[in-house]
C-alpha cells in the first residue's frame, strides 16, 4: 500500500487522528510519506483496517516450489 492510499483510507483526517487510531506515531508517519510504508507495518494495517487496505508483501512460497517440491 503506498501513503496516499493509507491517508484515503482515513479521509482527510490529521495526522494526529490517524496517530490514535493506528498507533502510528506522527515522526513515523513522516518517515512514511517520505520513504514508503514497510512491508510489516502495513500488513499490520491491513488487519487494522479488516483488509480494506492491502499490504504489498512478497509471496513467501512460490507455487512453481510447491508443484516441484
Amino acid at each position: 500500500m503506498t501513503f496516499d492510499q493509507l491517508l484515503n483510507y482515513f479521509d482527510g483526517q490529521s495526522y494526529r487522528e490517524i496517530e490514535k487510531q493506528t498507533g502510528i506515531s506522527l515522526a513515523q508517519l513522516t518517515y512514511y510519506k517520505q520513504h514508503g510504508i514497510p512491508e510489516g507495518r502495513q500488513a499490520i494495517l491491513e488487519l487494522q483496517t479488516g483488509g480494506k487496505l492491502k499490504a504489498d508483501v512478497p509471496p513467501l512460497i512460490k507455487l512453481q516450489d510447491l508443484e516441484h517440491g
